[in-house]
């Protein structure tokens, strides 16, 4: 009797719907409307659908001409939809049957050296984040660590054992790359299109953060001796010698009042001298600026007095090595010297958090010229701790949160063993790169439209009745009770004596008028420095509604 040879399975082909696009990668859809999938899968049947479809292939491009897709909150979404054909003679359709699963992963390009591709990778319940796909075999592996391990099995128990064993002691080996499910169209659907389509919606946004620490310096442009670091660095900090303001004299809080607000009236307890020196116009207004500066820098980007860490301490150690000449006195003819790190301290607590209570200690005459090395020495110190404070100060990186990368997709079908073959996955080529437009762009789509209350309506305004409360604290409230104008002019008013909390209810249709008649006025006041309101506001009639 004669014996069958069961025949190997044949290859199976991936990309774009044909009679719709061309290509081995996925076709990238941009829908606006309400129910696009199933208007996509109705589409699809037909050739004047397939047209329509068509249409809305994703198509916005930057200035350079890369291709950009948009964000749920611009109102568009985006589709990827695939076909999956045998790649034999004739091209039939591939059964639905033979597939176990399919899915997408959306995949970051590094432009730099080979455009390598990186994965939104996870590993033993942490969130690893973007690495290269090289990390679990390369761009055409499968992207779910358990069955890579099976793939590689021998078929014997012991042998297969001790191979997992090792796998396992691999960093990489559990590495799983996200993949967002793709599902095939109804039966009814692929019958009609005489095409096997699979889709999936493309994420343009994530929630997700990695658990690891943000790069501060990714490109190492902003090191300590950069030109753009040392550039940002007032000139104290660079090294340089800076005359101080007011040398002699006892830190007031109210020095930083008159060198920083465009007022006009002397601030209480503030000397008629100082005010001289310090208001608009005055000798020393600029010095005094320029050494508010360099406590903010040193106070808020670089956390040297309050930070606890090892870099924190570093840094405090070199301004403790620089030593401030103080003002020489009458009858004194010994120099006198206070130490960067204590004065600067003191001066931080009096002059940016304005503590009343904080000792005033006395302004130096000028910060000296560093040595080299020791300036070198306080700018590694600087850069590290900014470094350690972005590390703080910003959440670890997001899926997307990269507003220059470019991404590609990929789609894949794994198929299930059969003629005696183990099972496989089958990959589509990658799309073209394309970016993520930043939220706040506009997509095309039609805006949201708001509805003002008419305020001329007879009766509106008594029926606007509170429909929003907000709890007040004592502070706040002594705050609000204060003179208007000096809210204005950046004074904070004499303590009203207000101790118990309040409850204020206001209407939010007469807050929304409120916040439209302020926006409008600043709009037009803005549009005299970038010249905006052709671009951002455009306002045309409307016929009044008939009774």
């Amino acid at each position: 009797m004669a014996r069958t040879l069961m025949q190997p399975p044949h290859d199976v082909a991936l990309g774009a719907p044909r009679g719709v696009a061309l290509g081995g990668a996925p076709l990238l859809l941009q829908r606006s409307d309400g129910d696009f999938i199933d208007a996509v899968l109705d589409e699809i049947t037909s050739a004047d659908g397939r047209a329509k479809l068509l249409a809305t292939r994703a198509a916005a491009r930057t200035q350079r001409q890369v291709l950009k897709l948009f964000q749920p909150i611009q109102r568009q979404h985006h589709l990827a939809v695939l076909e999956a054909w045998c790649d034999t003679p004739g091209t039939p359709r591939l059964d639905p049957a033979r597939v176990e699963s399919a899915g997408l992963v959306v995949r970051r390009v590094r432009r730099a050296g080979n455009a390598a591709e990186e994965g939104w990778m996870r590993s033993r319940g942490r969130l690893r984040g973007w690495l290269p796909v090289q990390r679990i075999g390369g761009a055409s592996n499968d992207p779910a660590s358990q069955l890579r391990l099976h793939s590689g099995q021998t078929g014997v128990a012991d042998i297969d054992h001790e191979l997992m064993q090792l796998a396992l002691q691999r960093e990489d080996t559990l590495l799983n790359e996200h993949v967002v499910p793709m599902f095939v169209a109804p039966p009814e659907v692929c019958k009609a299109a005489g095409k096997t389509v699979y889709y999936g919606l493309v994420p343009t946004v994530s929630g997700e953060l990695a658990e690891t620490a943000p790069v501060f310096d990714e490109a190492n442009t902003f090191g300590p001796e950069s030109a753009d670091f040392r550039n940002h660095l007032v000139q104290a900090l660079r090294g340089e010698a800076m005359d101080f303001p007011l040398e002699g004299e006892t830190l007031n809080p109210t020095w930083t009042e008159a060198a920083e607000i465009a007022t006009t009236v002397r601030p209480n307890g503030l000397s008629n001298d100082h005010w001289n020196r310090l208001h608009p116009g005055g000798g020393s207004r600029s010095s005094m600026q320029r050494f508010l500066r360099l406590l903010r820098q040193l106070d808020g980007e670089f956390n040297a007095f309050a930070g606890t860490s090892p870099v924190a301490r570093a840094l405090r150690q070199q301004l403790a090595a620089i030593h401030l000449p103080l003002k020489l006195r009458s009858g004194e003819s010994v120099a006198r010297t206070v130490n960067a790190e204590t004065f600067l301290r003191q001066a931080v607590l009096v002059l940016v958090q304005r503590n009343e209570q904080a000792a005033r200690p006395e302004m130096p005459t000028r910060w000296p010229a560093l040595p080299g090395h020791q300036a070198s020495a306080l700018r590694l110190a600087l850069s590290r701790a900014v470094a350690e404070r972005f590390v703080q100060l910003n959440p670890a990186p997001g899926r997307f949160d990269d507003a220059g990368a470019q991404y590609v997709v990929r789609a894949f079908v794994r198929l299930k063993p059969e003629c005696g073959c183990p099972a496989r996955i089958v990959w589509s080529e990658a799309t073209e790169p394309f970016v993520i437009a930043p939220w706040f762009e506009g997509s095309g789509a039609p805006p949201v439209r708001i509805d003002l209350p008419d305020i001329t309506a007879p009766g509106l305004l008594a029926s606007l009745k509170p429909n929003v409360s907000f709890a007040v604290p004592p502070a706040l409230q002594n705050l609000l009770s204060g003179n208007p104008k000096d809210l204005m002019e950046g004074k904070k008013p004499p303590d009203g004596g207000i101790t118990i909390g309040w409850i204020c209810s206001f209407s939010l249709p007469a807050i929304t008028i409120c916040a439209f008649i302020v926006l409008s006025i600043f709009l037009g006041l803005l549009n005299l420095i970038f010249g905006w309101l052709a671009f951002i506001k455009i306002c045309i009639p409307f016929p009044k509604k008939g009774d």
